[in-house]
């Protein structure tokens, strides 16, 4: 915690000298997943309890939260935000797990098409130019995640469906070439600031657990050691924190930071009745944005499927960010529901 507060100080000097939001120069945005278009909640606002941090984000609390599942969900598309969420631009792409190559110009992402499984695609910042870029018939393949110096994408796949099983991480050349497999039972990988080393998020020993390998796939070590499940790891932008996923303190899921080795595990944020999934820093470290599940109906969670929960769960969900202050912004609610944020810098013209 005291050295997200010391990089979020620092990275405000660094944004302010940068000048993120120059006219006609690239600017941060948020690129996320709509994973129901066509929600039928009738919640006007989310109800923020004043313990949210010790406590809850208690949208179920509210008198005039009524929950309306879907019956028929649309397939997930992808979306782009201001950092507060305003400007909202659909993208017209039907995606999941998108990542913004470091340049800005291109979006990386995994889709279910007319093909058996997902695979993963490329497209302009824009949502134009969409490109098939994987054909693996084993399984599904999903997360691509950009390197730093945008010569690379990692990515998992698995090697068995109905239910997935045995998922494998790849790297390959963006236009999906030199594709060589790198690790066995991994998911969720997520590039230190340098390229040089993963952390990703596996069962190999029983429950998900987070480890971390070089680059390369060597030197596999596990920074994370109990029983709850951890995952959806992201390493920090300065190189020396990784944000990530745990149940370690009750039924829901909750935000929690440590050191890249591992150490110094903290809690950050937790709800007594929402989980709390799919982390992703902003660009200079000073904010943290995530999604916010309301689960809604009997959850149908695949026995057998080597998945993480906030992989399979379903529901409602919000976004937010959370600052170094432990403030929270609320981005969206159930009424335009989103997930899966991640951070990138696109042209001005978003």
């Amino acid at each position: 915690m005291k050295c997200f507060q010391v990089v979020f100080r620092i990275s405000l000097l660094l944004a302010a000298a940068a000048g993120f939001c120059q006219a006609g120069k690239p600017v941060e945005k948020i690129v996320f997943v709509r994973p129901d278009p066509i929600v039928t909640g009738t919640a006007e606002s989310v109800h923020l309890s004043a313990d949210a941090v010790g406590g809850a984000i208690n949208a179920v609390d509210d008198p005039g939260m009524r929950f309306h599942a879907s019956a028929d969900a649309l397939m997930n598309l992808l979306a782009v935000m201001n950092p507060d969420g305003s400007g909202i631009t659909e993208l017209h792409i039907n995606g999941y797990d998108p990542s913004v190559s470091p340049d800005g110009t291109k979006i990386t992402y995994c889709s279910l098409r007319k093909d058996q499984y997902s695979q993963i695609y490329i497209a302009n910042s824009d949502g134009t130019g969409e490109k098939r870029i994987t054909t693996i018939n084993s399984g599904d393949s999903c997360g691509p995640v950009w390197s730093h110096d945008g010569k690379k994408i990692a990515f998992y796949s698995f090697a068995l469906p109905h239910p997935s099983r045995n998922p494998a991480i790849w790297v390959m050349d963006p236009d999906g070439s030199n594709m060589k497999r790198i690790a066995e039972h991994g998911l969720s990988p997520s590039w230190s600031p340098d390229d040089k080393q993963m952390a990703f998020a596996s069962n190999r020993d029983g429950k998900f657990q987070i480890y971390a390998m070089s680059s390369d796939g060597s030197n596999v070590r596990r920074l994370t050691k109990n029983k709850a499940e951890d995952s959806s790891p992201a390493w920090a932008p300065n190189g020396g924190e990784i944000v990530f996923v745990s149940d370690r303190e009750g039924e829901h899921p909750a935000l929690f930071t440590m050191a890249a080795d591992g150490s110094d595990p903290q809690r950050l944020l937790f709800s007594k009745r929402q989980d709390f999934c799919f982390p992703a820093w902003s660009l200079d470290g000073s904010t943290i944005a995530f999604s916010a599940l309301n689960r809604v109906g009997p959850q149908y969670i695949a026995i057998g499927e080597e998945r993480p929960k906030c992989e399979m769960w379903t529901g409602e969900y919000q976004m937010f960010t959370v600052d170094s202050n432990m403030k929270l912004h609320q981005l969206t609610n159930t009424k335009y529901m989103a997930m899966k944020p991640t951070f990138g810098r696109l042209p001005a013209a978003h």
